[in-house]
């Protein structure tokens, strides 16, 4: 796990915000938190994005997470880095269950970016 990861995960267990409201998991008030927690240590705003996957009724959705990040101009640095899942899933009893576990691989996204920073610093 990428180091910035792992300290948002162990201050996401510290807390007793996650999971308060819900005994099964995380519920929508864990996933509005942790989409402000990366969108702060990251200096930018996450954005959840649903759209129909497939074709007819049976499709599910398709979910992408992405990070815009707070660039200025001339910055080497992507302007926005994506997370994309499908919805339902084997791993998740619902929507916000996998929307939260899709932050999670957003944030390994963003740690992968930081990762290449070679290519974009001088």
């Amino acid at each position: 796990m990428i180091e910035g990861s792992l300290e948002l995960f162990e201050a996401l267990q510290r807390s007793k915000a996650v999971g308060k409201y819900s005994s099964s998991g995380p519920d929508w008030i864990d996933v509005e938190s942790l989409m402000r927690a990366i969108g702060s240590l990251h200096s930018g705003h996450v954005e959840l994005r649903l759209q129909p996957n497939g074709n007819g009724l049976n499709g599910g959705v398709e979910l992408t997470l992405s990070m815009h990040f707070d660039v200025l101009p001339g910055s080497s640095l992507p302007a926005v880095v994506e997370a994309k899942s499908a919805y339902p899933c084997p791993d998740c009893n619902d929507l916000a269950t996998h929307v939260f576990g899709g932050l999670y691989k957003l944030d390994h996204e963003i740690g992968r970016v930081y990762g290449n920073s070679a290519l974009w610093q001088e």
